[in-house]
């Protein structure tokens, strides 16, 4: 993980996949989508995914998601190729909790601007300078942010993707607007291990909005529940008893 303000030399270091704009190979070619690492909410939006070119605001109250969402899109661009950053002018990113939910901190680019204004100044220059595939402009709390309408414009020509987490801040700017609510939480026995959320796509600027999903987002110590689960298919006989295994569970929200 590299946190830099100057950016050209640490841009230069970054690995480069030899990806097109719009051409990226396997299943992000036919329409030149990055996966949100969410197959539900990639229908919803009716474009396999967050269309390149936009301005994505994921609006959310605190607590809803956005920046597990948010890091797991980061992951599945890295997955396919892509190379991502992170503009976190308020310290808010956990590089633990990044790396459990499937994030390469070896190849994410942490920048950490003085402000928001900073904050999307820099973004800008990173849409421009188009090497990166997808980042997040987190703005929660950071303030006041101007110029979000000039990033828009630029991640339209570059076709880069970023996903914004603020609050209304930006919602006239963004191409795409999926909006979270919390609809119950996950448990796993007596543990909360992450919620189910309800995503609403509430603009899109490349498709139909309108689109809706139910995803489950897990935490970062819940995200491994598949081998409770496995078990909970099949439980093992203990001595003339059959011991109970955890099963995932929603509760109410």
């Amino acid at each position: 993980m590299t946190v830099v303000q100057p950016l050209p030399e640490v841009l230069e270091s970054l690995p480069h996949h030899g990806l097109r704009r719009g051409a990226l190979p396997g299943p992000m070619a036919p329409r030149g989508a990055l996966p949100t690492g969410q197959p539900a909410l990639d229908e919803a939006l009716r474009t396999d995914g967050w269309p390149r070119g936009a301005l994505v605001h994921l609006d959310a109250p605190a607590g809803a998601g956005a920046t597990t969402l948010a890091l797991g899109s980061m992951a599945a661009a890295q997955a396919a190729g892509g190379v991502v950053a992170y503009l976190d002018p308020g310290h808010s990113l956990d590089p633990a909790t990044a790396s459990r939910l499937g994030v390469s901190l070896e190849w994410l680019l942490v920048v950490r601007p003085a402000d928001a204004a900073e904050a999307v100044e820099l973004a800008a220059w990173l849409a421009r300078d188009g090497r990166i595939d997808a980042m997040v402009l987190d703005l929660a709390g950071a303030g006041a942010a101007r110029g979000l309408d000039r990033l828009a414009r630029l991640l339209v020509r570059s076709g880069g993707v970023t996903l914004l987490l603020t609050g209304a801040a930006g919602r006239e700017a963004a191409g795409v607007r999926v909006r979270l609510r919390r609809r119950g939480w996950l448990a796993v026995g007596r543990d909360l291990v992450g919620q189910r959320v309800e995503a609403s796509v509430d603009r899109h600027r490349w498709a139909l909005a309108g689109g809706r999903a139910e995803i489950d987002l897990y935490f970062a110590e819940g995200r491994r529940t598949d081998p409770l689960l496995r078990a909970a298919a099949t439980p093992a006989p203990v001595v003339g008893r059959v011991e109970e295994r955890p099963a995932l569970r929603v509760v109410g929200a």
